[in-house]
C-alpha cells in the first residue's frame, strides 16, 4: 500500500520544500521531492496536504499530564485506563506521536505520584494492548530521597519497563527549591498538606540524604547496562553538572541557571528546557528563560512539561520570530529527542528509509497551529476537520 502526500511543505532535517510531496510504502518513507517530480498512478491513495505543513511527529520526553488525567481534582481519581485514553487522544491532537510520560517514584509524596500508578501503567504499556493514536514509553522518575523508589526503578529498568529515567531532588537548597521556605510554600500549594504534614515530609527529606550517592549510583549502573538514556533534573550549578557524565547522563532537564545549562552544553550534554517557558516568554517558577538559553545556542530539546499544545506553537514561535529557522525548530522536538533516547535511526525526521510517524499542520486563522492529521507508521490515525 502506498500513500502520497502532495502539495505539502515538506520540513526536513536542514531545509523546506515547498509544494512538495511525499511517498510513504507500509510503515517508511519511500520518497519525496518538489511538484515537478511528484508520481502518479492509480493505485496510490492521495491525500491533498492544502499547502499545510508536513513535519515528523513530535516526540516529548517529559510529560506529566497522564497525572492530571488520573486526578483531575484533588482526592477525585480515574481508572489509569480511562486516563491513558484521554491523554492519547490530546497527545494526538497536540501533534505529539512518540510521547514519553514522567512518572515519578517518591514515595506518594506528592498525591497521585505513587508507586502504584507508576506500575499500573507500566503494566498497561508492557502487555502492548489497546489502539492507540500514538507511541506511549514511561519515563521514570526517580525521587532520590524516595526510601522505595530506587528498588523499584531498578525492578522496572530489568523489566524494559521504562525507556528513560532521570534523577531529581526536591531536598531544600537544590534546583528550583533555593531554601526550606520556598520547598514549603510549593508542598502547601500543590498537596495542600498541614504544616504538621509538611514537617514530617521534610523531616523524612532530611534522613534520607545520606542515602542519595548510594541510590544514584545504583540506578546509573543499572539503567548503563541496560542502554537507557539518563537525565537530571534541575541542575543549578556548574559543579552539580560536572559529576554527571561520569555516571552516563545524557541530558539536564529544566535547568534553572544559565551556568549550569552552559556548562551542561560544554561537556555534551543535551539541555532539555520547557516549550510553555517559550511560548509565555518565561519560566514558571522564575528560573532560566528558554528563549535566553536558545538564543546563546545551548538549547537542544523542547518537551511539553505540563503543556502539550506548546510544542507545535513554540516551534511555528520560534520561526516566526526568526529567533531560529522552520528546520531548527523542528528538530528541538523531533529529532534531537529522537536522538537523546537512541531512536533516531528509525523516527525524529522525514527521512528516506525511516518510520513514516508524521503530522500535517495548517495555520489557524488566529495565528496559532493546528494538526489536521496524523500518521503513525504510516497509517492515517487523526483526521480532524
Amino acid at each position: 500500500m502506498q500513500t502520497l502526500i502532495q502539495h505539502a511543505t515538506l520540513v526536513l532535517p536542514d531545509r523546506l520544500i515547498e509544494d512538495g510531496w511525499l511517498l510513504v510504502e507500509d510503515e517508511a518513507i519511500l520518497d519525496y521531492g518538489d511538484a515537478a517530480t511528484c508520481p502518479t498512478g492509480s493505485s496510490i491513495h492521495t491525500i491533498h496536504a492544502k499547502a499545510g505543513f508536513l513535519l515528523p511527529g513530535l516526540i516529548d520526553l517529559h510529560c506529566d499530564g497522564i497525572e492530571r488525567f488520573v486526578e483531575p481534582r484533588p482526592n477525585v481519581q480515574f481508572d489509569i485506563q480511562l486516563a491513558l485514553q484521554e491523554a492519547d487522544y490530546r497527545l494526538a491532537a497536540c501533534g505529539i506521536t512518540c510521547e514519553f510520560h514522567a512518572v515519578s517514584l517518591n514515595d506518594g509524596e506528592f498525591g497521585v505520584r505513587t508507586d502504584k500508578l507508576v506500575r499500573d501503567l507500566s503494566q498497561i504499556l508492557l502487555a502492548e494492548r489497546g489502539d492507540y493514536l500514538i507511541r506511549h514509553k514511561i519515563h521514570a522518575r526517580l525521587e532520590l530521597s524516595s526510601e522505595r523508589g530506587s528498588s523499584i526503578i531498578e525492578e522496572m529498568i530489568e523489566q524494559r519497563a521504562c525507556e528513560l529515567v532521570s534523577l531529581m531532588d526536591h531536598s531544600p537548597g537544590q534546583g528550583q527549591y533555593p531554601s526550606e521556605k520556598v520547598l514549603r510554600e510549593y508542598i502547601a500549594f500543590t498537596t495542600n498538606s498541614s504544616d504538621a504534614e509538611i514537617d514530617l515530609m521534610l523531616e523524612i527529606k532530611r534522613s534520607q540524604l545520606i542515602y542519595i550517592p548510594e541510590r544514584i549510583e545504583r540506578v546509573t549502573c543499572a539503567a548503563r547496562k541496560a542502554g537507557l538514556a539518563i537525565a537530571t533534573h534541575d541542575d543549578d550549578t556548574a559543579s552539580k553538572v560536572e559529576q554527571w557524565p561520569a555516571l552516563g547522563v545524557s541530558m539536564s532537564e529544566f535547568p534553572t541557571t544559565m551556568e549550569a545549562a552552559q556548562r551542561a552544553h560544554e561537556l555534551g550534554l543535551a539541555v532539555c528546557m520547557g516549550a510553555p517557558n517559550v511560548v509565555r516568554g518565561r519560566s514558571s517558577g522564575g528560573n532560566l528563560s528558554a528563549l535566553e538559553g536558545i538564543k546563546a545556542g545551548i538549547v537542544d530539546v523542547l518537551c511539553a512539561d505540563y503543556h502539550p499544545l506548546s510544542m507545535l506553537n513554540a516551534v511555528f514561535s520560534l520561526a516566526k520570530q526568526r529567533i531560529l529557522t522552520l528546520p531548527e525548530a523542528v528538530r528541538l522536538v523531533t529529532l534531537h529527542p529522537a536522538r537523546v533516547v537512541h531512536m533516531d535511526q528509525a523516527y525524529g525526521s522525514l527521512t528516506v528509509g525511516k518510520i513514516a510517524d508524521m503530522i500535517l499542520v495548517q495555520p489557524t486563522q488566529q495565528g496559532a497551529y493546528r494538526v489536521k492529521r496524523l500518521f503513525l507508521g504510516g497509517e492515517e490515525k487523526l483526521v480532524l476537520a
